[in-house]
């Protein structure tokens, strides 16, 4: 197996280290849920292009985009609790 990058599966953010008020990045993009007080104020996804564009150009693209899409589904899963009993 070749070697991969240090940032390998990490082009989307793990979501399961939300935190309000708490900037949550990765190598392709950032996330942001503003709150102060009750309830949520605001929400921010924001590209992260020079990271991006590394993604992109990089010999492991697909099979890393691939991984990242597979973390954010089983972090939606742990998340809204969409597990056996």
């Amino acid at each position: 197996m070749s070697a991969r990058c240090d940032c390998y599966g990490t082009m989307l953010p793990d979501f399961t280290r939300l935190e309000k008020n708490k900037a949550l990045t990765s190598v392709a993009f950032s996330a942001l849920v503003q709150s102060h007080g009750i309830g949520v104020q605001g929400r921010k996804l924001e590209v992260k292009l020079e990271g991006w564009e590394r993604c992109v150009a990089c010999a492991d693209y697909r099979t890393c985009y691939g991984l990242s899409l597979a973390k954010l589904l089983m972090n939606t899963v742990l998340v809204n609790g969409w597990y056996g009993a």
